[in-house]
């Protein structure tokens, strides 16, 4: 029998499935902009589900959020930086992750802030780091290249 995800559930699978064989997705830039809105959504979802109680509200909001960070973090690991391809889909899935999660920090319904601001910093890290090792591998292929007069 089938079981029922929960709404945090859920993104957190949405989030996995879309880092999963993130190189193979086409055409790119429609999964990455329908990913933002589906990651929106289910985050707006969540602040939602309580109505008025935005204690309850916060803590499942932040728990998903956790647990966000958690799959981002599986999906970076599973990074192959000899793909130049995927190393830079995941640098931008990331950075599309962090502008959506960005925008929740304006809402008022989320009282305590401390653990979205948190993993924005995570993933801002993260960001940066691939992305000096992106250049830094660039950087040595067209050495070699120009040393060998390709």
């Amino acid at each position: 029998m089938d079981r029922v995800l929960s709404i945090e559930d859920s993104v957190v699978s949405m989030v996995k499935d879309f880092f999963e064989n993130i190189d193979k997705r086409e055409p790119f830039y429609a999964e990455l902009t329908q990913y933002k809105f589906m990651l929106k959504s289910k985050l707006t979802q969540i602040l939602s589900q309580f109505g008025g109680d935005y204690e309850t509200g916060t803590k499942s909001f932040s728990s998903a959020v956790e647990a966000i960070w958690k799959a981002l973090e599986g999906a970076v690991d599973k990074v192959d930086l000899e793909k130049e391809k995927q190393l830079e889909r995941v640098i931008q899935a990331l950075d599309a992750t962090g502008q959506v999660l960005k925008e929740f920090l304006y809402d008022e319904r989320i009282k305590d802030k401390e653990i979205l601001s948190t993993l924005l910093g995570r993933i801002g890290e993260t960001t940066e780091k691939l992305s000096y090792e992106m250049r830094r591998r660039t950087n040595i292929l067209k050495r070699i290249k120009k040393l060998f007069g390709l």
